[in-house]
């Protein structure tokens, strides 16, 4: 298998939009045709008023899930039935989280110029600003994001990352970027041994990559908000995420059916949830699922997404003892193109999977 030692260039970008964070601090600035670029046609589907569905979003115990099978039992669960799981007791020292937590809190709190100092560029979504935004007519998301490569480190662009000389921002990254990797590498050998692999390491090189995206959702001052989301309907185009709650607002909510239901994050957890690309190479055994971000009306919300995936170099596809003797439901496909077609598209439902599954005729 071959690693790539180096990103490569040139995977593509996002259109340029306006700064969330500005337009709610400055709500004059929100014009009615400004608005519009935000509102849904439709007001949009009220999540699940459900506390016992809330409370059914399987919990892992990461502490146990090497000796215990009833801790195994629940993973599997959780991947073939949810696409969601909380992971508690995952061992990252709570100071390495705080740590984090207030370095990002303390990015989205400098001026407006200070953060666009780091904005993307053109050919790659890294950066301050926000990503799958292919067209100049489509619907945005009312919140804006700071996205890096994290892992490993010779695939970082540091001229997106804070100097040391002004912030304790690359420490505190660093030190939780290598624990959430240890965290996902853990839990994807954990789904190795329940499909019964030979070889763990065809789940956990799922985990040798890393990005992180983090969020900021402010609240919407228009009256429409109830036609805002913070991020449309999609399922993550990765194989493992590791979400982490910066700031105590509610706002993830995860397809179940037709409803839509929030998620309470228990403190101290993680929420953890399965990508397409583990749904490819399990061959739909586990399921990635829709989610969204709703906006609050008077408070912001701010968190951070954990990405595992495969280095460049490797091939996303179902793996020879997920298919068996039946057929395959996705084509393979280069981590290079796979994230280049990731990047050139919208976020909207399952539509990555969509592009990379095998029509048949049955």
């Amino acid at each position: 298998m071959e690693c790539w030692e180096k990103k490569p260039r040139n995977l593509g970008g996002s259109l340029p939009v306006p700064n969330v964070q500005d337009l709610a601090a400055r709500p004059d600035h929100l014009t009615p045709t400004l608005l519009r670029r935000y509102l849904r046609p439709h007001h949009l589907p009220l999540p699940a008023d459900d506390h016992h569905a809330m409370a059914m979003i399987p919990v892992v115990d990461f502490a146990r899930l090497i000796d215990h099978h009833e801790e195994a039992a629940k993973l599997r669960h959780a991947c073939e039935e949810w696409g969601f799981f909380q992971v508690i007791n995952h061992g990252i020292a709570d100071e390495t989280v705080e740590e984090m937590k207030r370095d990002v809190m303390a990015f989205f709190n400098l001026p407006l110029a200070d953060k666009a100092a780091f904005a993307q560029q053109p050919e790659w979504i890294e950066g301050y600003g926000q990503a799958f935004v292919t067209s100049e007519d489509q619907t945005l998301d009312w919140s804006d994001l700071y996205f890096l490569t994290t892992q490993p480190p010779s695939y970082r662009d540091l001229r997106f990352w804070p100097p040391e000389t002004s912030s304790t921002f690359r420490r505190s990254m660093d030190r939780y970027s290598l624990e959430t990797q240890r965290v996902a590498t853990e839990l994807l050998r954990a789904m190795a041994r329940n499909l019964g692999l030979r070889d763990a390491d065809k789940m956990t090189r799922l985990a040798a990559a890393q990005s992180m995206r983090m969020n900021y959702y402010p609240p919407c001052p228009a009256k429409e908000r109830d036609r805002v989301l913070g991020v449309s309907p999609h399922s993550d185009a990765v194989g493992l995420t590791l979400l982490l709650q910066v700031s105590p607002v509610k706002g993830l909510q995860i397809r179940r059916g037709d409803d839509w239901i929030p998620v309470d994050p228990i403190p101290g957890a993680l929420v953890a949830n399965v990508g397409d690309v583990v749904e490819m190479v399990t061959n739909g055994r586990y399921k990635s699922i829709e989610h969204r971000v709703a906006v609050d009306a008077a408070q912001e919300r701010v968190s951070v997404a954990a990405f595992h995936n495969a280095t460049f170099g490797s091939t996303y596809g179902p793996l020879e003892e997920m298919v068996g003797g039946g057929e395959a439901r996705y084509r393979s496909i280069s981590v290079e193109d796979y994230v280049r077609l990731v990047v050139s598209s919208k976020l909207q439902g399952k539509n990555i999977l969509d592009a990379v599954k095998i029509i048949t005729n049955t």
